[in-house]
């Protein structure tokens, strides 16, 4: 059981849920088992349940009554269920277990109850339990798929395939089925699979199939839909479809739309806690933090148990001590140890991409972009949660980029923060270009591209010829397994991915498509598809419209351009050759190690780990050739290489053979990466000053001061010089004397206040 700290001071009350606790029934409930039934014609849980959907009260009253006329620990356990009492609901399914041991029902039942109260893990295990008591239970198999639907797992999938090949006309796992077409907006299946469900007997059953065929309507802009009247005639309360409308608003990047979906939600039914908290979390993503927090606040008074709410508060807790810039353009959220150092760079980054990116596709927003960064990954992970194929870089809701700090993992880890908040912005840009109304590959395929394109660390060419930036090997080899996903189809692959790195292919494989689709039809082709998007048509629609091809032809033309693309690269070769010179330089065989290296790049030439030009600028260093080294390096930064201790090695290799201009270059980029580190940030101001760039460098000085650096009197020392510089007296002196407070006998501090007073 998962057990989440209260918010306050004082601990939350625990629910005994653990399922070997002590079988001491509630007072209420035991004394509720002694009584005897009486005779006459009892009510059923099913009726009940029934019945509350029409009439809350009267479903009470019901429960009650159930209670009291059938002592059955199943019927208790269902009737306390109903009437909220989830501690005893719990303890009589336990009894009704042991009573049944070999009722798979039972135990399906009391894995729904912990699934409806978070407890996923034991709900799981209830649900095993089941499948080993009947193997083909349709009810277990479709508890485990709700639990992957919730996880944006491909399991559910074929969970729900197999309970209907076993009963092709099973409601539940229809319903199923239509939900999971519908994330990928397979509009046709999805309708396929609700014929019959909207007018079926059980109403529970025909009340979801209504919110899904509403949730249809909605996502194509046809409203307000027929369905929602439909609905709400046999439920007045059925909060639960507009919350159903909402999530695909929220698949498809409709935040605003999603909000005011989960708003009629909560008012049709404001008892429904789990709306109130998916309201709060939308809220956030629009960027309306007072409102969230109260949603949010609501949801928990009436469910204290939402790990995601309690969390999600927490968040909003901690971030009531940050720092908030707010500019035109720009609205930015950090962590007060770090906003001073991160501003500029990320001023910067988003004027830039905004500019560059929105002038490529046509839209510029009039709005200031909302950029949040979160020194803790795990406060990430909370204001991005519940969404499917997010990696652990970024996430932008609209014109609302959250992502990690370079704090929360370096470039070394795999994390190149400068890239990502470039690639979050063009997701700013290709959102707003369509209204939010665009398909996942298409706008991470073009975040990818410009990231590789037009981003900080793009591929920059040795000369002339135009090169493309070299493909992971993983991408390669899913294309040669025939692993790629066809145009149609590609979004499956973020949404609900069938193997480990799926989701990292789709991502370099939907980059790839549009470079192929900039490349042989224009990158007007890229402007095409996006107002296609706009205008409300699906994948299929804005490819062949904009393309006039088939998605069949496409799939087929870049399957060509990939084979050309990737033709010459050998992996296998790549990894015998990394392995083979790893060993020769581990064994000081300088001259092998050399060769081998050589091999892996004419193999594979990628800077991405493990890259063979650290290895090779090594051996040639080793035997002397301090200019060779320089030139692979230089290539490897070129190709996009961002390792913080590869650039400090060439920006050494460049000082010593007099190479200012290309070592101020590639210092910019490791303190980009690295924009954390002080004296990374004192280097790069000593380099822009001895250059005559005062203004620049003193930013950089300012900078590495906020960090809290070692010696903070230089700090200061620094900066009196760039303010004096810029002729700037009043700061110069404040800020040498700051220098000599801390360290009065500081030489050259003196001198520079006798400067500063002549």
């Amino acid at each position: 059981m998962m057990i989440f700290r209260s918010r306050g001071a004082c601990p939350r009350p625990q629910l005994r849920w653990g399922r070997d606790a002590h079988d001491v029934l509630p007072v209420a409930l035991s004394s509720v088992l002694a009584l005897t039934a009486w005779v006459g014609e009892a009510a059923t849980p099913e009726h009940c349940w029934t019945l509350g959907f029409s009439d809350r009260d009267a479903a009470k009253e019901c429960f009650r009554e159930l209670l009291v006329v059938d002592e059955s620990p199943s019927v208790v356990a269902e009737a306390a269920w109903g009437l909220d009492d989830v501690q005893s609901a719990n303890q009589a399914f336990r009894l009704a277990a042991r009573a049944e041991p070999e009722n798979a029902d039972i135990k399906v039942r009391w894995g729904e109850l912990f699934l409806a109260t978070y407890q996923v893990a034991d709900a799981q295990a209830l649900f095993h339990e089941a499948l080993e008591i009947d193997p083909v239970h349709a009810g277990a198999k479709l508890g485990l798929a709700r639990v992957a639907l919730d996880r944006f797992e491909a399991e559910a999938r074929r969970l729900v395939l197999e309970v209907l090949d076993a009963e092709p006309e099973h409601a539940g796992a229809l319903l199923l089925l239509a939900r999971l077409a519908l994330e990928v907006g397979d509009h046709e299946r999805a309708r396929q699979a609700l014929q019959g469900s909207a007018s079926a007997e059980n109403t529970r059953q025909r009340l979801e199939a209504m919110s899904l065929m509403a949730a249809m309507d909605h996502v194509a802009d046809r409203v307000p839909s027929p369905w929602e009247s439909q609905a709400l005639a046999i439920g007045p309360s059925y909060g639960a479809m507009f919350e159903t409308i909402a999530h695909f608003y929220v698949i498809g990047h409709r935040y605003r739309q999603a909000v005011a979906q989960l708003e009629r939600a909560v008012e049709v039914d404001p008892t429904l806690w789990s709306a109130h908290a998916a309201l709060g979390i939308n809220l956030l993503r629009i960027n309306r933090f007072e409102d969230a927090r109260e949603s949010l606040e609501r949801a928990h008074d009436g469910d204290p148990y939402n790990a995601q709410v309690v969390n999600t508060l927490r968040l909003l807790d901690s971030l009531d001590g940050w720092d908030v810039l707010r500019e035109d353009d720009l609205i930015l959220r950090a962590h007060p140890a770090e906003v001073e150092a991160l501003t500029a760079y990320v001023r910067r980054l988003v004027g830039d991409a905004v500019r560059v990116v929105g002038e490529r596709y046509g839209f510029v927003p009039d709005y200031p972009v909302v950029v949040e960064i979160y020194p803790r990954h795990q406060d990430f992970a909370v204001r991005t949660s519940g969404l499917p194929g997010i990696g652990a870089l970024g996430v932008a809701f609209g014109d609302v980029v959250a992502m990690d700090s370079p704090s929360a993992r370096s470039i070394d880890e795999g994390f190149d923060w400068a890239s990502a908040l470039w690639h979050e912005v063009a997701h700013v840009i290709t959102l707003g270009a369509t209204d939010n109304r665009i398909s996942r590959w298409f706008t991470e395929g073009i975040s990818v591209l410009e990231e590789w394109t037009t981003g900080p660390s793009r591929f920059q060419a040795a000369d002339t010829t135009e090169s493309r930036r070299a493909p992971t090997r993983m991408v390669v080899a899913a294309f040669r397994d025939d692993r790629l996903l066809p145009v149609a189809t590609l979004d499956e692959g973020f949404i609900r991915p069938t193997y480990a790195q799926q989701v990292m292919v789709s991502y370099v494989q939907s980059g790839l498509l549009c470079e192929y689709i900039a490349d042989a039809h224009g990158r007007d082709a890229l402007q095409r598809i996006l107002a296609a998007y706009r205008a409300g048509k699906s994948t299929i629609q804005a490819v062949e419209e904009s393309l006039d091809i088939s998605h069949q032809a496409l799939d087929e033309a870049f399957n060509e351009y990939l084979d050309e693309r990737f033709a010459g690269l050998d992996t296998d070769a790549f990894g015998e050759a990394m392995q083979e010179a790893s060993r020769a330089a581990e064994q000081g065989a300088w001259e092998a190690a050399a060769e081998a290296a050589q091999r892996a790049v004419a193999s594979f030439p990628t800077p991405d780990p493990p890259s063979p030009y650290p290895l090779l600028a090594e051996a040639q260093t080793r035997l002397g050739d301090r200019s060779a080294a320089a030139e692979t390096l230089s290539i490897y930064w070129r190709a996009g290489g961002r390792s913080t201790g590869v650039l400090a090695r060439l920006i050494e290799l460049l000082d010593e053979q007099g190479r200012d201009a290309e070592a101020l270059d590639v210092r910019r980029s490791l303190t980009l990466v690295a924009p954390l580190d002080p004296a990374n940030r004192t280097r790069m101001g000593d380099a822009l000053l001895a250059r005559g760039e005062s203004r620049e460098a003193l930013d950089e000085y300012l900078a590495a001061e906020s960090l809290d650096p070692h010696d903070t009197a230089d700090a200061h020392y620094r900066i009196a010089r760039a303010y004096h510089r810029l002729n700037d007296t009043e700061h110069a002196r404040r800020h040498v004397l700051l220098a000599l407070e801390i360290a009065p006998r500081f030489s050259d501090a003196l001198s520079l206040l006798l400067e500063i007073n002549r």
